[in-house]
């Protein structure tokens, strides 16, 4: 096990110019029994104990503080058997810091020693789980069914005579048909569907399949064999009870209609509706030593599916508290977002086509001109929503003198935003939830592509971005 694993990021810290008597007197409440002195941008220089700062003497920590040479650290992917011989050699420690390139990122409090000493693994290599097979059987939450090489059911656990409502005593010992009329409505569908003939003929070794039950369960089963020299000797079926992933499933689908329905009342006209859905976007992958990226799936109303993308990550940054800021008007982005891709024009791409993005697809800031301009002209929209829907695709430091400075931050949060919407709509990224502090956004985009894939923060009204560990 790794250290960063149990470490503790909770730890108390000062500078070394910081007062000694202040400290003093701030530690009177703190839970921590060490003090860590480190510089401004966290680099551990050493330490104090709590329990002797009342007896040291000097006027800054600098001049009390136990020096890091003379103590040891760890770092966050060693291993926490080092922790016990650090714990025992120095019994007045109570944690031990965890750095990594020179800086304080966490610490190990002494009550996590117990994963240093318990027994090896060599004193448990005569453990026998023997004893324990029919208890570890009746303990399993999914369902189990083995059935012989003669078709029999020699097992049936619990947990699956639970989720088939099946009386073990009904089913074992018998041909595999008697199980086999709880799962399947008519001899025909079982030899059909079922694995289990197949898996007897020597046909399939493997597989899964899901089953609505009459008990109006849905149930998923996967099955494997168990060979001897090459000769079948059993076949083994988990399963386990999804009914309630299926009817989320279904609930999340009905959503998203009702998402999309909602959606397209918003929209002016038909027309928008129907250029959006025209428009598509393509899934691919791409090689950063070619510069080429390869299509792997087309979307035929990506457009569309972008934007509602856009729309939900929206409706997360309402939730906490982005449109509550100075300057930011939800109305004005919905609205620019819905209208910033209509002038789009897509190529015609098909799945495992190469191709070069830059000499593929259009620069961008000629649909945003095409869009802004149809959104002004056919939809009267504000000047705030063209300036923004005109100017999306240009860098902040290519705007124009006469952008207005006031409109930066919202451009800025459209930005993130058309960002975040492409990446879950083109490369099925993963967008944590987001944090804001103050006016400070907190993004953590998981994306397949390096070139995006990143932890990061974006001051709203600055527009400055400091990347983040994941550490």
């Amino acid at each position: 096990m790794n250290i960063g694993f149990i470490m503790d990021r909770d730890f108390l810290s000062g500078q070394p110019t910081d007062s000694v008597l202040v400290t003093q007197w701030l530690i009177k409440t703190s839970p921590h029994k060490m003090l860590y002195v480190t510089t401004s941008e966290g680099t551990l220089l050493g330490f104090i104990r709590l329990q002797d700062i009342q007896n040291l003497t000097g006027e800054t920590l600098q001049e009390i503080m136990v020096p890091l040479a003379e103590t040891q650290v760890v770092a966050p992917d060693d291993s926490t058997e080092l922790l016990g011989p650090l714990f025992d050699n120095h019994p007045d420690w109570s944690s031990i810091p965890v750095v990594d390139k020179g800086k304080l990122i966490g610490v190990v409090p002494r009550e996590w020693n117990i994963f240093s000493h318990r027994s090896p693994v060599e004193d448990s290599a005569n453990f026998s789980l023997e004893p324990f097979q029919q208890q570890i059987l009746d303990a399993l939450y999914t369902g189990l069914i083995v059935v012989d090489h003669h078709g029999i059911t020699r097992m049936l656990n619990p947990a699956g005579a639970e989720i088939l409502d099946v009386k073990p005593e009904a089913v074992v010992g018998k041909p595999y048909e008697e199980l086999a009329q709880y799962l399947f409505s008519h001899i025909t569908d079982y030899l059909k569907g079922s694995a289990i003939p197949l898996a007897l003929m020597g046909a399939a070794t493997r597989g899964e399949r899901q089953l609505r039950l009459s008990n109006h369960r849905d149930v998923l089963f996967k099955f494997g064999t168990i060979h001897h020299q090459g000769t079948l000797q059993a076949i083994l079926v988990t399963f386990m009870d999804i009914t309630a992933q299926k009817q989320a499933e279904a609930l999340a689908h009905h959503q998203q209609q009702e998402l999309e329905m909602a959606f397209a009342l918003t929209l002016p006209n038909s027309k928008v509706e129907a250029k959006l859905k025209s428009s598509p976007e393509y899934q691919d992958v791409y090689d950063p030593e070619s510069g080429k990226a390869r299509v792997t799936r087309v979307i035929p109303d990506g457009t569309y599916r972008h934007v509602i993308n856009g729309l939900r990550i929206m409706a997360e940054l309402k939730a906490i508290g982005v449109f509550q800021l100075v300057g930011i008007d939800k109305d004005t982005l919905v609205q620019a977002f819905i209208f910033h891709d209509v002038g789009k024009a897509q190529p015609t791409l098909q799945v495992g086509q190469v191709f070069v993005p830059q000499d593929t697809f259009e620069p961008g800031f000629l649909h945003a001109g095409r869009s802004a301009d149809w959104a002004r002209r056919d939809y009267h929209v504000s000047t705030d929503v063209e300036w923004i829907v005109r100017y999306h695709h240009t860098r902040e430091s290519d705007l124009p003198a006469d952008f207005p400075s006031a409109l930066k931050p919202m451009l800025r949060i459209f930005q993130l935003v058309d960002g975040l919407s492409a990446a879950i709509t083109r490369r099925n990224a993963r967008i944590a939830p987001m944090t804001l502090t103050g006016s400070v956004l907190t993004i953590d985009e998981r994306n397949d592509d390096t070139r995006y894939d990143r932890r990061y923060q974006l001051s709203i009204y600055t527009g400055d971005i400091q990347l983040l560990s994941r550490t």
